[in-house]
């Protein structure tokens, strides 16, 4: 089944990395690479039995999202998820969440998987906005955000209580317009055309 789901369509590709369309085969490899103490720190999960409900990866049917988008290397190999959930009809913007497997953080996976992420969101599926929420202590994704355009919108004070201690979660917002004019002077990804197959060298 894995070698099917290496030949679903591409939505998009670039140097590193590619996304396609999440498919229910996809769920146990997933789950695999979500099963990370890392992840559960800056999403705010504890170690609760009850917390194994954020830790479940639902696609298909199952999932609530507007997309999920299995991010993969250029040869298929699964590193993590980006879902947009439609949580603003009918004003065109989307909560957007992503997350990269251990093993995969710090290589430039998750950076590139965001600008192909909004590019798919802001050119294809035409929205107008993509907002999310990070906490305050996770400053490497912050860095990854706000080098894509993301703007602190709002601060929810002491939202989250993690190992007893209360901390606060920020809003961030990009509209497509700003996205457009700072993607373009970023250094650029070099897009394949997600028609065929990416060249690999």
């Amino acid at each position: 089944m894995r070698g099917n789901s290496r030949r679903l369509p591409v939505l998009r590709a670039g140097r590193l990395v590619q996304i396609r369309r999440a498919i229910e085969s996809d769920q146990a490899e997933l789950a695999r690479l979500r099963s990370d103490p890392e992840i559960d720190h800056f999403m705010g999960i504890d170690a609760s039995p009850s917390a194994w409900l954020w830790r479940h990866v639902p696609l298909g049917d199952q999932s609530a999202a507007l997309t999920d988008l299995m991010i993969t290397d250029l040869v298929g190999e699964p590193l993590g998820l980006v879902s947009l959930w439609d949580r603003a009809i009918p004003h065109n913007a989307a909560e957007l969440s992503i997350w990269i497997g251990a093993g995969h953080r710090d290589r430039g996976f998750g950076s590139e998987a965001l600008r192909l992420t909004l590019r798919f969101a802001f050119n294809d599926l035409h929205l107008h906005k993509v907002y999310l929420r990070v906490l305050e202590f996770n400053h490497r994704a912050r860095r990854t955000y706000e080098k894509c355009g993301f703007a602190v919108e709002g601060v929810l004070r002491e939202e989250m209580r993690i190992e007893t201690v209360w901390h606060s979660l920020l809003y961030m917002g990009l509209l497509a317009s700003d996205f457009h004019a700072i993607d373009l002077a970023i250094e650029p990804i070099d897009e394949f055309d997600s028609r065929t197959p990416p060249a690999i060298v």
